[in-house]
């Protein structure tokens, strides 16, 4: 099961800087402001992906745990 602190609706999430350029050419457009175009949030955008990806994708029935720890029993994907 992936870990949070009680509270947090959000998380950090590592991408290479080549990645987030590449990422942020998929935020659509919301509106100008006085500054310069607005464009949507990568957590706006990575759930949009996220939606998209799932729709082709096979979804497993445990959320998985990026890293293992002993009180987890090993995954059976050997």
């Amino acid at each position: 099961m992936a870990r949070r602190k009680t509270g947090n609706s959000h998380t950090t999430i590592c991408i290479t800087w080549q990645d987030k350029e590449n990422f942020r050419k998929y935020a659509q457009f919301v509106k100008k402001t006085r500054t310069g175009n607005l464009h949507e949030s990568d957590a706006l955008l990575f759930s949009r992906m996220l939606e998209f990806f799932g729709t082709g994708n096979k979804q497993g029935e445990l959320v998985n745990s990026t890293y293992p720890s002993k009180s987890q029993e090993p995954n059976q994907h050997d």
